[in-house]
């Protein structure tokens, strides 16, 4: 340690953003276009995959917490080697999840379950771990915004590569649009993905440095989820990830059929929504900092929320005309992209209090559950989606689209996304006042 300096440098910012770059490659992939991937392009019903999506967060619910009793057993040290040696592993799992063997009906659902299964498991295993990286680095709040906002940087990178090259990608390495082509387009484009992606993670586990490593735990499971259950903070931070997230896989998961169903318009159309929103969230990531230092987490939470509820209104207002739905949308996103990292400070500071209440260390536990709450948030969430567009009676090959699809595809887009940001405001009211704030400590 004494020859470790406690300054996090402008280089260990950027390789720790390069952890949730390199997950929006792939598990932005998921969140963006593997709905569409299976209706339309590997052929499976809507209800098989609401269903697939649901089942593959039940099995999440064991791999997480699992991973994070093993980083709690082990001790912070061990997380750089967990990411560096999961790094092909999880290349590997995000490229296969998008290949389409030529099987039966039955098959097919087999093969997408199971790979997607493998691909959460894995992503839970890495990103576990890379979350836990954050408060091991520093523990400065100025610097723990900052390295967060770099995470959200490389997150919104990570999804405009995939928002604005998916579309073009897929048919031009297939060679053509019929479905065969762009299955075999599909698998190129993962392959290319899934290769930067093992890099990525590479170089955050060389470079990012735990300065405060917390000492391997001797406690039962029990033992630390009960701590965890007294952590109010902590509680509240799952309850905001949880709808926050419900809301991005509402937006990013239909904004293929909302450009195409509500605003007459293309796939390539959904393929430039998309970049909006990565282009605005990215902005947002890169001007949290100076709003935090104005209004504070609380604050600078509050505000964002109230935007974007106001923005979902305007999106309502706005029906089908495409300017006004395209700047309504990017007010929205940008108000996203500047609350995303604000949750994982919160969190980063739940984790705080908890360790000063309780000698018992839970930091690998509470970023599992955290990052399990994201994923059933985007499973759950994906199932609504998929039974809204079942009882629209969506299929892939049908262009004509009847007034109730369009009722559900406004309901999955913007009235569902509308109550999580409206719940998230009655959350952050509830953020203890006589706990302390990490408002008061963002001054560097």
């Amino acid at each position: 340690m004494s020859s470790i300096t406690s300054e996090v440098s402008l280089r260990e910012k950027v390789a720790y953003g390069c952890g949730d770059l390199s997950s929006n490659l792939m598990w932005g992939m998921t969140s963006s276009y593997l709905m569409f991937y299976y209706t339309d392009i590997y052929g499976l019903s809507v209800v098989a995959v609401g269903w697939i999506l649901l089942v593959a967060r039940v099995f999440d619910a064991f791999c997480d917490p699992a991973i994070g009793y093993v980083i709690d057993r082990q001790g912070g040290q061990i997380v750089p080697r967990l990411i560096r040696s999961l790094a092909l592993p999880f290349g590997v799992a995000g490229c296969v999840c998008f290949v389409s063997l030529p099987l039966s009906p039955n098959g097919k659902i087999l093969w997408a379950l199971l790979t997607y299964i493998a691909l959460g498991a894995i992503y839970s295993c890495i990103n576990t771990p890379y979350g836990a990286l954050g408060t091991m680095i520093t523990r400065q709040a100025h610097d723990r915004v900052g390295l967060n906002a770099f995470r959200m940087m490389g997150c919104q990178g990570g999804q405009f590569i995939v928002s604005l090259f998916t579309i073009p990608a897929i048919t031009w390495l297939g060679g053509g649009s019929s479905m065969v082509q762009r299955q075999h387009g599909m698998a190129l484009y993962a392959l290319c993905l899934a290769t930067a992606a093992t890099i990525l993670w590479r170089y955050v586990g060389r470079v990012c440095i735990t300065r405060y490593p917390p000492p391997p735990a001797r406690h039962s499971p029990v033992v630390l989820l009960r701590t965890l259950a007294q952590n109010r903070c902590w509680w509240l931070c799952n309850g905001l990830v949880f709808l926050q997230f419900a809301g991005l896989a509402a937006l990013y998961g239909f904004a293929l059929y909302y450009a195409r169903i509500i605003l007459g318009g293309t796939d390539e159309m959904g393929g430039v929504l998309l970049t909006t929103a990565t282009i605005m969230g990215f902005a947002g990531a890169i001007i949290c900092p100076h709003i935090v230092h104005r209004l504070g987490v609380i604050g600078s939470a509050a505000v964002c929320g109230g935007v974007q509820v106001m923005a979902y209104l305007l999106l309502v207002l706005a029906g089908g005309c495409v300017p006004f739905s395209f700047a309504a949308f990017a007010i929205l996103t940008l108000a996203q992209g500047i609350t995303s990292p604000l949750y994982y400070v919160l969190l980063a500071h739940g984790i705080d209090v908890g360790r000063m209440a309780s000698p018992v260390n839970t930091a690998g536990m509470a970023y599992s559950i955290n990052t399990l709450v994201t994923k059933l948030s985007m499973g759950v969430t994906g199932f609504v989606l998929a039974t809204f567009l079942a009882h629209g009676h969506y299929a892939g090959d049908v262009h004509t689209f009847s007034p109730a699809l369009k009722h559900w595809i406004m309901a999955g887009f913007v009235w569902l996304p509308l109550g999580a940001a409206a719940l998230q405001l009655v959350l952050l009211a509830m953020w203890p006042r006589g706990v302390a704030s990490p408002v008061t400590e963002l001054n560097p």
